[in-house]
C-alpha cells in the first residue's frame, strides 16, 4: 500500500509488465521464430518494483528489502549466471532495495545493464520531437528511454537495438519500447524494463524477467538464487565471483547515494537519523588478497629460483604464471609445478604456424582481422539445392560493418553441389553451416559485399575457420578442407588435423573419428578437443577467397561449421 501511495506510476508499469509477461502464446511464437527453446515448459521467474518477487521457478513469492550484489538466476549447467545490484529506494520509509543494475554470463560472454546518470535524467527528453523537462507532466509519466548496455567489452544503448553481439548467438532486441528489450540465446530469455519518473526523483530502476529450460534450473535445496527460493537470499560472499565491474558498482552506489542526499530531509521526517543510517549503499567486501608466492616459499623453505625455473613456460601469462609459483611454493614439490604446467599446456594449447606460410603471425590474426557474423540468413540456395528458391547462393544479411558501412557474406559454389540434407544448410547458432553428401566434393566462394550496393569490398586482415573437422568409424566420411590465397594456416599445438602447405594452398584432413556431442557450441569457447580439429586461416587484402570440401565415402552426409572469426589464433586469449 505504501508503495502505491508515494508512487503511483509504478503500480501501472508493474501491471503493465505482468499482464504481458502472462502472454505466453505471444512470447512461444517469438522465441520459437528465432530458433530458441520453446516457451511452453520452461521456468519462469519475475523480479519487480522494489523489490518484489513476483514468481519464482518454483512457485514461491516474498518481496526481497535487502541491499547488495545477488544472484538471480545460475542454471545448472553453469551456462547460465544472472546477478542484480539493489541499493536504497530513498523516497520509502524504510530501507527497501531497489533493482538498479543487472549483469549477466551467457556462455563465458558478460553482459551489465545499468541506467543513465540522475544528471541525463534531469535535463528532460525528447518527445515527438519536442523537448520535455523534468517538471513537465509528459516528462513526469514517461519512462526515460536509455539504457546502457555492455555487452562483451562493447559499449551500447538500448535506443540503438537490435543487436547481436559478435561471434556469439546471443541477441539483444527491443521487445515494445526503447527501455524495454530482451536477451536471447538458445535455452535462456531474460527481459528487461526500465522505469523512471520524477516521483523517483530523477532516478530509474529494473523490472527483470527471466525464461529459463525447467530441466536446467538448480534444485531449491542449498540454492543462494532469487529465482530457486522462496526464502530471501543472502548478498554475494566475498569469495563468490561478482559478474559486475568495479566501475558499475561504484557509479551505481554514488547515483544511489546522490539519491539519499536528495531526499535527506523526507528521511528524517519519517524515520529519524536511525532511519537514514539505514540508507546507506552496499558494496560487497573485497575478497583478502591472496600471500605472493615467493612469501609463501621464503616461509616454507622451497627455493624462488627453482620454482621459477619450473614456472618459466608460463611466463607469458602472469595469473597463469604465479598460480604455478604458488602451487610449488606451498609444500616445494616440482611434480605440483611441473603437473601444473602439464595440464595448463594441455587445457590452453598454443596456436602455431603450419610451416610453409609466408606471413603467419596468430597475435595478429587474432587482434586485427575483421570480425563477420552468420546469424541472418536472408537467402539459403546454395548451388541451387534449397530450401529457398531464387538466387543460387547462401547470403548473410549484415555480416559486418566495415569502415561505416554495412557488408554481407555471400557464399557460392563452382561446380555441383551434392548434399544429403539442404535445409542443413546456413547457420546453426554462431556458425555458418554446409552440409555436404559422403562421397562428393565442392568449391565454396565467399565474398564480402557491400549490403546496398552489392560491390565488393576489400578487407584489410581477416580469417576463416574451420570446425569440427572428424570423421566416422573406420575413416567413413574423412573430412578434408583445402584453400588456397590465405597467408598461412594456425592450428593448436595439440591438433589432430593434418595439414599439408603446398603452393599457397593449405590442405587439412581429419584423423579421428567423432560424434556430435562433442561439436563446438560457440566459436570462441572451443575446448581442448574442440580446438584440435579447428583450423584458422589468414588472408590479407582480400575480398574473396575459396575453399574446396570433400568427403569420403561414407553414410548419408556431414557438416562442415565455420565462421569468421580467427578462433584458433586467438586461442591463448580463450
Amino acid at each position: 500500500m505504501m508503495l502505491r501511495l508515494l508512487l503511483p506510476n509504478l503500480a501501472c508499469a508493474l501491471s503493465d509488465f505482468s499482464a504481458d509477461l502472462d502472454t505466453l502464446n505471444l512470447l512461444q511464437h517469438r522465441v520459437a521464430k528465432h530458433d530458441h527453446s520453446s516457451a511452453r515448459g520452461n521456468a519462469f521467474c519475475e523480479l519487480a518494483g522494489d523489490v518484489h518477487i513476483e514468481r519464482t521457478f518454483y512457485g514461491g513469492k516474498v518481496d526481497f528489502h535487502k541491499l547488495g550484489v545477488f544472484e538471480v538466476v545460475k542454471s545448472a549447467d553453469e551456462r547460465f549466471n544472472v546477478q542484480t545490484y539493489q541499493c536504497p529506494a530513498w523516497v520509502m520509509n524504510t530501507a527497501n532495495g531497489w533493482l538498479r543494475g543487472v549483469a549477466m554470463e551467457l556462455d563465458g560472454i558478460s553482459i551489465s545493464i545499468r541506467s543513465a546518470a540522475r544528471e541525463e535524467v534531469d535535463t528532460g527528453v525528447n518527445i515527438g520531437g519536442a523537448w520535455h523537462g523534468p517538471n513537465d507532466e509528459l516528462y513526469q509519466n514517461f519512462l526515460y528511454r536509455k539504457v546502457y548496455i555492455n555487452a562483451d567489452g562493447v559499449d551500447y544503448e538500448s535506443t540503438s537495438l537490435p543487436i547481436t553481439i559478435p561471434g556469439t548467438s546471443i541477441e539483444i532486441r527491443k521487445h515494445r519500447y526503447d527501455y524495454e528489450f530482451e536477451i536471447v540465446t538458445e535455452g535462456f530469455t531474460a527481459r528487461v524494463l526500465q522505469h523512471c519518473g520524477q516521483s523517483h526523483g530523477g532516478y530509474c530502476y529494473f523490472n527483470l524477467a527471466v525464461w529459463l529450460d525447467r530441466s536446467n534450473i538448480q534444485p531449491l535445496e542449498g540454492s543462494n538464487s532469487i529465482c530457486t527460493t522462496s526464502q530471501a537470499t543472502t548478498q554475494l560472499a566475498a569469495d563468490k565471483p561478482i559478474l559486475f565491474s568495479t566501475d558499475d558498482l561504484r557509479f551505481i552506489c554514488d547515483q544511489c547515494m546522490a539519491g539519499n542526499r536528495a531526499f535527506q530531509d523526507l528521511n528524517m521526517q519519517v524515520g529519524g537519523q536511525a532511519n537514514l543510517e539505514r540508507f546507506q549503499c552496499v558494496l560487497p567486501p573485497d575478497p583478502p588478497p591472496p600471500p605472493p608466492a615467493q612469501a609463501v616459499c621464503e616461509n616454507n623453505g622451497c627455493s624462488w629460483d627453482h620454482g621459477q625455473e619450473l614456472c618459466s613456460s608460463l611466463q607469458g601469462d602472469d595469473a597463469l604464471y604465479n598460480d604455478c609459483l604458488f602451487d610449488f611454493c606451498q609444500q616445494c614439490e616440482e611434480t605440483d609445478a611441473v603437473g601444473f604446467v602439464e595440464f595448463e599446456e594441455d587445457v590452453h594449447p598454443s596456436p602455431i604456424c603450419v610451416q610453409g606460410a609466408t606471413e603467419c603471425n596468430p597475435d595478429e590474426v587474432c587482434t586485427r582481422s575483421v570480425k563477420m557474423n552468420t546469424l541472418t540468413v536472408t537467402q539459403n540456395n546454395l548451388g541451387g539445392v534449397g530450401p529457398d528458391a531464387g538466387a543460387e547462393e547462401i547470403r548473410y544479411g549484415n555480416a559486418a560493418v566495415v569502415d561505416g558501412r554495412a557488408v554481407d557474406l555471400v557464399l557460392t559454389t563452382d561446380g555441383t553441389f551434392r548434399t544429403s540434407k539442404p535445409s542443413k544448410n546456413g547457420k546453426t547458432g554462431a556458425f555458418g553451416i554446409i552440409n555436404v553428401k559422403c562421397g562428393s566434393s565442392v568449391t565454396v566462394k565467399m565474398r564480402v559485399v557491400d549490403s546496398e550496393s552489392g560491390s565488393p569490398v576489400t578487407l584489410e586482415r581477416v580469417a576463416v575457420t574451420w570446425y569440427d573437422l572428424d570423421e566416422g568409424k573406420k575413416q567413413k566420411g574423412r573430412a578434408s578442407v583445402q584453400t588456397c590465397g590465405s597467408t598461412g594456416a594456425i592450428v593448436s599445438e595439440n591438433t589432430e588435423l593434418t595439414v599439408v602447405r603446398e603452393g599457397g594452398c593449405s590442405t587439412a584432413t581429419s584423423s579421428v573419428a567423432g560424434t556430435g556431442k562433442d561439436n563446438p557450441r560457440n566459436p570462441n569457447q572451443l575446448d581442448t578437443l574442440q580446438i584440435s580439429r579447428s583450423l584458422t586461416l589468414p588472408f590479407v587484402g582480400v575480398s574473396e577467397w575459396t575453399s574446396t570440401l570433400s568427403l569420403a565415402q561414407g553414410y548419408k552426409g556431414r557438416n562442415f561449421l565455420f565462421s569468421l572469426e580467427p578462433s584458433v589464433a586467438c586461442a591463448a586469449s580463450y
